[in-house]
Parts: C-alpha cells; structure tokens; sequence
C-alpha cells in the first residue's frame, strides 16, 4: 500500500449517462478521479538563533510533520511536489532587546515580508504572517532574513504550509 505517512484518496464516481431529450438513464459511466496525495509540513527551530545575517535562510531543525517530504530540514527548503496553490505560515519570537525581519522566499524572490521589533524592551515579542503562492513542482521555499541581523527564539519560531 505504499509509505504509511502519505494519505491518499481515490474515488471512483459511479454516473448515470441521462439523454437530454426525454431525461432517461441510458448507462452508467464510471469516472475516475485522480488520486491526491496530501502536502503538509510543521517545523520549528530547535534551538535559539542569533544574528542571522541579511539573505540568510531560517533552517528548521524539528520536524513536527512532513507529509508528502517537500521539507529538507538539513537545508530549510520546502521543494513543491506538484503545481498548485500553496498556503504558508510563519511565526518568529525575537528574544529580548533583539528583533527580525523575515520573509517568504519563491526561488531566491522575496514574497511576503514579517518584521518583529523588541529592540527596547525587556520582553519576547511573537509575529506571524501568511501568504498563498502559486507554486509549480520543483519550486523552491523557504524563511530568509531580509534584514539583518535577526534573533530567533527557540522552538517558537516555526514555519508550516500546505497545498490547497
């Protein structure tokens, strides 16, 4: 049946073929539809990052979910399976007096950008952001740094996306 972690559906639709003239059954049809495998994952740092530098990658060492293994947390690049539209979200903590400034990043492209700011206080400040992106298979995704240099707190740092 395959690798236990990739969840897939198939469905066989059984359809009556109905003549437009006088609404009769003539036959049934059957349509197949593809099967879909899910694309998910869930990472967050495992461990408390400082001074990032600008264009630097994010690389998420705890692996909490990988379905459909697009994430590499060796690297921190999500490869797109298949085309399609994607969902992607990311969480930063800066730890005290310490700040980021991060991005979605589409094959070296900025895409989406999260600034998070405790540059005074004495307290860990948490911003999220989201963005849906149009991905083509082999596509490359990952958390960069923008403008640096950033602080990351621990394992309240993540990232996450899923394919609609």
């Amino acid at each position: 049946m395959g690798d236990k972690w990739v969840k897939t559906i198939k469905m066989i639709l059984y359809v009556p073929y109905v003549n437009i003239v006088d609404n009769r059954i003539l036959n049934n049809s059957v349509i197949f539809i593809s099967e879909t495998k899910v694309v998910a994952f869930d990472v967050r740092l495992t461990k408390q990052v400082k001074n990032l530098a600008k264009n630097e990658r994010v690389v998420f060492g705890t692996v909490d979910l990988n379905e459909g293994k697009g994430y590499n947390s060796s690297t921190g690049i999500f490869i797109a399976p298949s085309d399609g539209t994607y969902v992607f979200d990311w969480t930063t903590m800066t730890y005290q007096r310490a700040y980021s400034h991060t991005s979605l990043v589409v094959n070296g492209d900025f895409k989406s950008w999260n600034h998070c700011n405790d540059g005074l206080t004495k307290t860990y400040v948490t911003c999220s952001k989201m963005a849906v992106v149009k991905l083509k298979q082999g596509d490359k995704v990952w958390i960069g740094v923008f403008l640096g240099p950033a602080g990351l707190y621990e394992q309240y740092t993540s990232f996450s996306g899923y394919k609609l």
